[in-house]
């Protein structure tokens, strides 16, 4: 089924033009409505409440998505004494509770919701909430924000007489992808100030400044002389424990190429619990390492390739051509595999090619198997464009987005299984703009 409300008109923009659909399973078994963050509704009136008057502020940086009381400790256990966040309320659904590191423990405090009973012809004894907040009963805040920047000037006094001070707000990097031009603007907000770096320089450089575990990291395969040759850039080169090995008759099992497995561990990334994907990470072709890299797609059974380079850019090799021109075949690799180039169809953003793979000589190796060949055109450096990016991941992805995004959190799993996964501050950046370009065009499929 799908929930279905009124756009009212705002004149301060908060609802501004956009609008998104979003489709609520209905649990038989358990009688609730349940929303893709798995936050859970015994009726339709209650999804209307929750939702109806809903504070500007939870897209800033310090709101915390889905996040219990016993998450918000651990968030703040490490950090300094009047360190606060603030989230959705796990005990009363529809109010808010600022979480605060005090001295000896964690603090939450209940924020609540100004809520008057009228009657109404069609649904009896509905809720209305006009939007003020507050801790204690003398509050009557017109939002959160103002709530919050209250009690930074004036801390909070506790019923045993102890002083809770809120000093320093928590950011997150988690989001709901339908919120995220919301998220960059908030990320962009500190640039404005003068001599402030802004939220991306911020998230960006927080991965350097945890715990660096990769220093510890076995990549002896790469460096061993017999392999080096193998290897385009010099500090480019496979971990050990997630480096894929090719399974020959040669002695040699190496390739600059990393499995890279969506969640790493779900203990750790509980976003990415009900996302199961296996990904391969490999550099751009060498001529020497081509027969390696056809072998490794015959092994992996690896049915589709992109591409996120042109074969020369800038004057620089940057990829050898590891495939033969349209209506042409080849044979790679001592398992004389066969790439036949079926079709070739060119866009202004990237070309998608069509090959036919099959080990003919070995009778045992099965029909022959189609990969899907996608190459992005246009694609510098540091020049990328999102929108190319965006509208080739169309073509990919028809399943749509995850609910909730972590870039930060994506990019540290993508670093713990390759190295110098996104590179620099640019790059990082970079992956946000595909996103918000990605949802802008999966919003116009909807419509």
């Amino acid at each position: 089924m799908f929930f279905v409300r009124l756009l009212i008109a705002c004149t301060q923009g908060i609802l501004r033009s956009r609008v998104t659909h979003v489709k609520i399973p209905f649990d038989k078994a358990l009688n609730v409505y349940r929303f893709p963050n798995r936050q859970e509704f015994r009726s339709l009136e209650a999804i209307g409440t929750a939702l109806s008057n809903r504070p500007n502020i939870l897209t800033d940086c310090f709101f915390h998505i889905s996040t219990s009381g016993q998450e918000a400790e651990t968030l703040l256990r490490q950090r300094p004494d009047g360190t606060y966040l603030l989230r959705e309320s796990t005990s009363c659904e529809g109010e808010f509770a600022v979480s605060v590191k005090g001295k000896n423990a964690v603090i939450h405090v209940r924020i609540h919701r100004m809520v008057y009973k009228i009657c109404c012809q069609f649904l009896s004894n509905y809720h209305f909430q006009n939007g003020r907040f507050g801790i204690v009963p003398k509050d009557s805040f017109r939002g959160l924000a103002d709530l919050l920047d209250n009690y930074v000037r004036m801390p909070m006094v506790q019923n045993d007489g102890g002083v809770v001070k809120l000093v320093a707000a928590f950011s997150t990097t988690r989001f709901t992808a339908a919120t995220i031009d919301d998220r960059i603007d908030c990320l962009l907000r500190s640039q404005r100030k003068p001599g402030i770096k802004d939220g991306f320089v911020d998230e960006f450089e927080g991965l350097h400044r945890e715990e660096d575990a990769q220093m510890f990291i076995s990549c002896k395969e790469g460096r061993r002389t017999e392999n080096v040759r193998k290897n385009r850039y010099r500090n480019v080169v496979p971990f050990d424990h997630t480096r894929i090995k090719l399974k020959s008759l040669a002695e040699n099992d190496y390739i600059n190429a990393n499995y890279i497995k969506v969640p790493l561990d779900v203990k750790r990334y509980p976003e990415f619990g009900d996302f199961q994907r296996d990904y391969i990470s490999t550099q751009g072709c060498l001529e020497e390492t081509v027969n390696d890299f056809w072998q490794m797609v015959w092994q992996e059974e690896s049915r589709l390739i992109v591409m996120v380079t042109k074969e020369i850019e800038r004057g620089r090799v940057k990829c050898f051509r590891y495939w033969p021109d349209l209506e042409e075949q080849k044979v790679y690799g001592i398992k004389r595999l066969s790439v036949k180039s079926l079709q070739e169809q060119t866009t202004g953003d990237y070309v998608h090619r069509l090959f036919s793979l099959s080990a003919a000589e070995n009778e045992d190796s099965g029909p022959s198997r189609l990969v899907h060949h996608f190459q992005i055109l246009g694609w510098e450096d540091n020049e990328s464009c999102p929108n190319k990016l965006a509208n080739m991941a169309q073509q990919l992805f028809i399943a749509g987005p995850q609910c909730v995004c972590d870039v930060q959190k994506t990019v540290r799993m993508l670093r713990e299984q390759r190295a110098t996964m996104v590179q620099t501050e640019a790059q990082y950046r970079f992956i946000y703009y595909v996103i918000s370009a990605f949802m802008k065009s999966y919003r116009n499929i909807l419509t």
